[in-house]
């Protein structure tokens, strides 16, 4: 089970960078719960019509923007995830690249809850303008 839940979320994070949306999302099960920790605007917790809508944003807010998988570990109905990720704020030319921890939980093979934890410092300085 490890196994296929890592696999489902490493095609996730490709459809992500691959801009391809719609199979990404058909992993959301209907009650998803996103929570980005800490202090960035864009912290709090998110719905799958709102985490849709923020994962869109990425690309209308950066150019090439992608995330770099760099460890998984799998145990029962979670999956960590330590990522990066590289882009250009569209709005201000700022290179953002933050690191991450994302904790996935799945539920009937559909990810019912991500907790997403990284750089707020960075995250909120991106976006300021020059």
């Amino acid at each position: 089970m490890q196994t296929e839940l890592k696999d489902k979320t490493r095609s996730f994070f490709q459809w992500i960078n691959n801009k391809e949306y719609n199979p990404a999302f058909d992993l959301f099960h209907e009650d998803l719960q996103w929570i980005i920790m800490g202090t960035a605007n864009v912290s709090g917790k998110y719905d799958k019509r709102k985490i849709s809508l923020g994962l869109k944003g990425l690309a209308r807010s950066f150019e090439n923007f992608v995330f770099t998988i760099h460890e998984m570990t799998a145990e029962e109905d979670r999956v960590s995830v330590i990522a990066e990720s590289h882009g250009l704020r569209k709005a201000n030319g700022k290179k953002y690249n933050n690191h991450y921890h994302f904790l996935f939980r799945f539920v009937d093979g559909k990810i019912i809850e991500v907790k997403e934890f990284f750089d707020t410092i960075h995250a909120n300085w991106v976006e300021e303008n020059p």
